[in-house]
């Protein structure tokens, strides 16, 4: 009996471990095809980042994710899908500027989009100049 429930721990044991894998390489691994795309939309760049959202009580929360940047719009998706997610889609026609902003005050990776319904969106991608192009290119094009 005992043989029985110490091979049963193990084989319990290896399939967790064997989830965690799974789950750690999912989110590694870009996934483009969670982007619900619309006719004549294609993406131009598919890259993981984060938004940071402000709390209600000081201070920002941050919002691992990937980001597809299409020909219409800026669209994220947080990595954990499975709880709800949080799910943002930007028009570049809804954007009016693009700023170079810091994470926690000091980190240069960010860049605030507002839009003209006065919101504001913090996004960190490395290499941000990229993405303030292809934004700023984007809005020109859509005008």
């Amino acid at each position: 009996m005992n043989l029985l429930i110490g091979i049963l721990g193990q084989i319990v044991g290896f399939l967790i471990f064997a989830g965690l894998i799974y789950v750690i390489y999912k989110s590694i691994k870009l996934n483009p095809k969670q982007f619900e795309l619309s006719d004549g939309e294609e993406i131009i760049k598919n890259v993981k980042g984060d938004y940071w959202q402000k709390l209600v009580v000081g201070g920002e929360g941050q919002n691992s994710g990937e980001f597809a940047f299409t020909n219409k719009r800026i669209a994220f998706r947080s990595m954990f899908q499975i709880f709800g997610g949080l799910n943002l889609d930007i028009p570049y026609s809804q954007i009016v500027s693009v700023e170079k902003s810091n994470v926690k005050g000091f980190l240069p990776v960010a860049f605030t989009v507002k839009t003209v319904d006065g919101e504001s969106y913090k996004f960190a991608i490395m290499k941000r100049d990229i993405y303030i192009d292809l934004i700023n290119s984007a809005e020109k094009k859509d005008a």
